[in-house]
C-alpha cells in the first residue's frame, strides 16, 4: 500500500493508497490509476495477494474441525467448495483487471460464489456445533452478511457496465477484516483441539 502511487477509480489524480477507496486489486497494477509507474508496488501486492489466498487452504480444511461429528457432509461441502474457490482466486491474482478487463472481473465472480456457498455451508454448521455465545458462527455470518451486499454491488456494476460506487471496496475492506478475525478465531480453536 505504501507504495502504490496513487489514484481511485473515483478520482484518479489521488496521491497514494485510498484505503477505503481502492480495490485489493488496483496495488496489483504495473500503472496505478493515476498514470504513475508501479513496478515494485505490483509485484509486492501480487506476492502478499498470493500468501492471504493460500493461507485460506489450510483454513478451509481446518474449519469443519469445529463441527459436530455428524455434520461430516457439510464439513466434506465446506472443504470442497473452500479449495475451489481457493484455486479460482489464485487465478484472479494472476489476471489483474489492468491487463486482463472483464476476465478480471468474470474471475471474481467465479472465485467468489463458491466461497461464499462455503461461508454459507460453514457459518451453519458452527450455529449447530458451536457452544453459547457461538463467536466463530457470528463473526462468519457478519463476514458472510457484508461480502453478500459487497458482491452483489461488484456484480451490478460488472453486469451494468456502470462506474459503481466506492461503497464496493469499502465492503471489501469489511469483509476482509472480518474473515481474518474468522481465521485468527478457527486457528485459535482447531489449534486447542
Amino acid at each position: 500500500m505504501a507504495l502504490y502511487p496513487g489514484g481511485t477509480w473515483w478520482d484518479p489524480a489521488a496521491r497514494g493508497h485510498r484505503f477505503w477507496q481502492n480495490y485489493l486489486c488496483d496495488l496489483e497494477w504495473r500503472v496505478a490509476l493515476n498514470g504513475q509507474t508501479n513496478h515494485w508496488g505490483s509485484r509486492l501486492a501480487q506476492a502478499a495477494m498470493l500468501v492471504l489466498v493460500l493461507t485460506l487452504a489450510p483454513f478451509w480444511l481446518a474449519l469443519p474441525r469445529l463441527f459436530r461429528a455428524s455434520s461430516s457432509r457439510s464439513g466434506a461441502a465446506v472443504r470442497w467448495l473452500g479449495l475451489v474457490s481457493v484455486a479460482a482466486t489464485v487465478c484472479v491474482v494472476f489476471m489483474p483487471s489492468e491487463r486482463f478487463g472483464a476476465l478480471h472481473g468474470a474471475m471474481v465472480v467465479l472465485a467468489c460464489v463458491p466461497g461464499l456457498t462455503a461461508v454459507a455451508v460453514a457459518v451453519a454448521g458452527l450455529a449447530r456445533s458451536e457452544p453459547r455465545p457461538r463467536a466463530g458462527a457470528a463473526i462468519g455470518g457478519a463476514m458472510l452478511g457484508v461480502a453478500l451486499v459487497d458482491f452483489a454491488l461488484y456484480v451490478s456494476h460488472l453486469v451494468g457496465h456502470s462506474e459503481g460506487t466506492p461503497l464496493v471496496p469499502a465492503l471489501e475492506k469489511i469483509a476482509l477484516i472480518l474473515l481474518l478475525a474468522w481465521m485468527l478465531l478457527v486457528a485459535l480453536r482447531t489449534r486447542a483441539r
